[in-house]
């Protein structure tokens, strides 16, 4: 007699996508709350509803699921810049624009990508250059909004941009709604990057009106 071979029962692809989006909508979360060390497997499969060898019929590790999560936020947040950007053209307008949505972003209650940029112990494993390609479509997106600022020659651009993202992440961990809105929050940071551009200027408009009136004096 021939021995029946058992087979894997067959389970259609909109239900393999479905289950796949479920564990990523829960394990977003319990990283979220707990950091990339502060969450096992099984307790990412108990929540789902699976068991935990279920999880790696999906995922082939917790680092390729948190890869996942982490490229899936910051590629969410980015494409919400995108979408802003489309509807403006002044430089400043622009960096006003991005700066708004990527603050209204990481404030949210349910935010993903200020745990997931924050999270040290991710960066500093050897996930380390997946979750850093992730990061650069950010740099990607400010590099050509500072690049088209009208800001004196002595700013050094880079310096400037890296300066400005690393206040817009430090936000979200010290403002508090109350005293300012959101918008009034992203005017002062606006004025104070614009304030370079403004006092050079303002200075070579009284250079000029110095000369005429030495000219004049002639």
């Amino acid at each position: 007699m021939r021995r029946a071979i058992a087979s894997k029962p067959f389970v259609a692809p909109d239900e393999t996508n479905r289950r796949r989006q479920e564990i990523l909508s829960v394990a977003s979360k319990l990283f979220a709350q707990h950091g990339y060390n502060g969450v096992g497997v099984r307790q990412i499969a108990d929540a789902a509803g699976i068991l935990g060898g279920s999880l790696y019929h999906h995922f082939s590790s917790k680092q390729a699921l948190y890869i996942e999560v982490h490229k899936s936020a910051l590629s969410q947040a980015a494409l919400a810049i995108e979408n802003e950007l489309e509807q403006l053209d002044d430089p400043w307008d622009r960096l006003r624009g991005a700066t708004r949505v990527h603050l209204a972003t990481q404030l949210a209650p349910d935010s993903l990508t200020m745990p997931m940029m924050s999270d040290h112990a991710a960066m500093n494993s050897e996930m380390r250059r997946e979750l850093v390609k992730h990061r650069d479509r950010f740099e990607a997106i400010y590099k050509g909004l500072v690049a088209d600022l009208p800001l004196p020659e002595s700013i050094d651009r880079d310096v400037y941009r890296l300066c400005l993202l690393s206040l817009i992440n430090s936000i979200p961990r010290w403002f508090r709604p109350g005293r300012m809105s959101l918008d009034e929050l992203v005017t002062q940071v606006i004025q104070v990057y614009r304030s370079p551009a403004r006092a050079e200027s303002d200075g070579s408009k009284d250079r000029a009106v110095a000369r005429t009136r030495v000219r004049a004096s002639r």
